[in-house]
């Protein structure tokens, strides 16, 4: 399998650790993490994260999200920026005084990510080290949840779309233009087995030809936008 192939479905968690770059600019945490639903474990996943330790990023995914009444009061208000001194009871909560608390971070917030229907579907977190949240803050971070919405939304799609390894192969020539004949010499295989693939690719991403899956499969995350490196 070729370098493309392997590293195109990291390009939305690229596009996300982008997003956590440009918002550290606005607001200078100490850590962040967003998380999605797959549709195929059927559970919460990280997508990008920075400077939380991996058991703070467990705990979050397996037992924060599912089971904390903190976050069920977040997903009950998904608009409003709530943080440690707006949920009651949060500095002593599980989270806060086993994990947080313990790292070395003094303030954040936790928000829901919802779709267009208002379902809930994942979520971001931002520590902080300084006590105070200003109106600043929590501005940003209003902001920061509108733009990351889509970009965990696609990595939520890419998570439910099961392509095996020779179709993403495919797919990635095919978007490079390639003809079934040119896709066959360059993989050593049948026309008809390329054939069979692209009708594979193009059911799996609910399309009916090839432009559709192109312009499907960068808005998925599956292969990196023309022009883009795919290091």
């Amino acid at each position: 399998m070729d370098e493309r192939t392997q590293s195109g479905p990291r390009a939305v968690q690229r596009r996300v650790e982008s997003f956590l770059d440009t918002l550290h600019r606005q607001v200078p945490y100490s850590a962040a993490l967003v998380t999605t639903h797959d549709p195929v474990r059927g559970r919460q996943v990280e997508v990008a994260s920075r400077g939380y330790g991996r058991e703070v990023v467990t705990y979050v995914v397996d037992e924060f999200l599912p089971r904390d009444p903190s976050f069920r009061l977040v997903a009950s208000r998904p608009s409003d920026i709530l943080h440690w001194d707006t949920l009651p009871g949060f500095r002593r909560s599980p989270v806060a005084a086993g994990y947080l608390i313990p790292s070395g971070f003094r303030q954040g917030s936790s928000m829901v990510l919802d779709d267009a229907r208002g379902q809930p579907f994942g979520s971001l977190h931002v520590s902080l080290d300084e006590g105070l949240v200003t109106p600043a803050t929590l501005g940003a971070l209003a902001m920061a949840r509108r733009t990351v919405i889509p970009l965990a939304a696609a990595d939520r799609r890419r998570r439910g779309t099961t392509l095996s390894a020779r179709e993403l192969e495919v797919l990635h020539h095919l978007c490079d233009g390639l003809s079934n004949t040119e896709i066959a010499a360059a993989l050593w295989v049948s026309r008809r087995t390329v054939a069979t693939h692209v009708e594979h690719i193009l059911r799996k991403l609910r399309t009916t030809n090839r432009v559709q899956a192109a312009v499907r499969a960068v808005a998925l995350g599956l292969v990196e936008p023309a022009g883009d490196d795919a290091s």
